[in-house]
């Protein structure tokens, strides 16, 4: 549009008018008998331009504009002389020793829920074996150990069956490291024998472990491929999975003999790789030699484990006169798996224990670590702002006592009669007359000395 089509006095209208409002100013600038086509694009236009010049006036950062917000300035320099950087890594650190502490406590109440666990598993495991003992006391002498195949014993044992029992997650010090090697030993010492063990794995640490260290050091094992995860929760569901998977292994004939090997749990400061048979059970020596319980309490505000080691289970009195709705050979084939399962629950129980342990151990001395190295960079952070501070300080003291230097060579102060307009003409009433002498005399001289 030209010039002449703008009404007059509309630029000084429009100028300070919002772009909300530029349509109805646009509409009550121009005449009546304008057209209406032309009002409109006109109006348009003015509202694109105002709210060009809102825009640019915002990006520009004017009066009422929004300029980058407080909290997006960097500091440059340090306030109070302290290193940024030293004071966020003692606080990263600060942060890291919460995180281990809280995992260290995390895995107490988890050790607790295990001995929770060993003691509602107890009453059914001695209840089963007394009554297994009373059935195989009753029918000794009759052959049974050659009816049953969970109780044969091989003339030679040819084939051996290995169960790891390893954790999933790490963090927990030298535990799966402990059981890994010695698995490894046991390894090498059934392959010196001539045997290939058959492994099944519970854990994954177990499966990085067997890919990593068994195969440096070249031992010759067999994987089945049966893998079972660590619970984080053991029940009898977990527990029955597993001791089936190592009873068909036995009871096909792949393996004439099953060994596990996992953590023993001593107390929370030990525990120790151990290796134990399975299958095949023995009729009179059910019971582990070695069977104990332990409880979790806390003494003094420090958490103590208490062992108690478990007697032997007593036969079942059989009467005489009891008759058995089954063959007991059928019973005690049903009642073994059970035994069994009991037995695979307690070594779960038993190696989550060590896990649980090895891990409160193993954040207790990252805690501590955490603290001492919080310490040290404190300490560290401290003598670097007091170096600064009293650098500083020297420097103020050295210019201190260079102005006061220099004050003394420019002369005492002026007397109670002189001004800066007589002390030259002092001077130079002085040189005239000989007063001043043309060198400098000794400080000798002017001490009287």
């Amino acid at each position: 549009f030209g010039s002449s089509f703008w009404p007059e006095g509309f630029h000084q209208r429009v100028l300070f008018v919002p772009h909300q409002t530029a349509a109805v100013a646009m509409a009550a600038a121009f005449p009546r008998k304008s057209n209406l086509a032309a009002s409109l694009v006109a109006g348009l236009l003015v509202m694109l331009a105002s709210r060009f010049v809102y825009q640019s006036a915002l990006s520009a950062g004017f009066v009422g504009g929004s300029a980058k917000l407080a909290g997006e300035r960097m500091q440059k320099v340090a306030c109070r002389g302290i290193d940024k950087a030293m004071k966020e890594r003692i606080t990263s650190v600060q942060k890291t020793g919460k995180l281990t502490d809280a995992m260290r406590l995390v895995a107490a109440a988890k050790v607790r829920r295990a001995q929770d666990g060993v003691e509602k598993a107890r009453p059914f495991s001695d209840e089963l074996q007394g009554m297994i003992k009373g059935l195989v006391k009753k029918l000794k002498g009759s052959g049974l150990e050659q009816e049953l195949p969970m109780l044969r014993v091989p003339e030679k044992v040819t084939k051996v069956g290995m169960l790891l029992v390893t954790s999933n997650r790490g963090l927990c010090g030298a535990y799966n490291t402990f059981v890994m090697k010695r698995a490894l030993a046991r390894v090498k010492e059934l392959n010196s024998q001539g045997i290939t063990p058959t492994i099944v794995a519970v854990g994954k640490k177990a499966i990085q472990q067997m890919n990593s260290r068994f195969v440096v050091a070249g031992v010759q094992y067999n994987y089945t491929g049966q893998f079972f995860p660590m619970p984080d929760t053991i029940t009898a569901k977990a527990s029955s999975e597993i001791s089936e998977a190592i009873r068909n292994l036995f009871l096909s004939g792949e393996v004439d003999k099953v060994e596990v090997l996992y953590g023993k749990f001593f107390n929370l400061l030990k525990n120790e790789p151990t290796v134990r048979s399975l299958l095949p059970l023995s009729p009179t020596g059910i019971e582990d030699p070695e069977d104990e319980t332990f409880s979790m309490t806390s003494e003094d505000g420090k958490l103590k484990v208490e062992k108690e080691k478990v007697g032997k289970v007593k036969a079942k009195e059989i009467e005489a006169d009891v008759i058995f709705d089954q063959p007991p050979a059928t019973i005690l084939n049903s009642m073994l798996p059970l035994y069994l399962n009991s037995q695979m629950l307690s070594i779960l129980f038993d190696a989550q224990a060590s896990e649980l342990s090895s891990r409160m151990t193993a954040m207790k001395a990252a805690t501590d670590n955490a603290s001492e190295l919080a310490a040290k960079l404190t300490t560290i952070m401290n003598k670097k702002r007091q170096a600064a501070i009293t650098q500083e300080l020297c420097e103020i003291s050295a210019g201190a006592m260079a102005t006061e230097t220099a004050e003394d060579k420019a002369g005492p102060a002026l007397g109670v009669f002189d001004n800066e307009d007589t002390v030259l003409d002092d001077l130079m009433t002085e040189i005239e007359s000989g007063g001043v002498p043309d060198a400098p005399l000794e400080p000798a001289t002017i001490l009287g000395m």
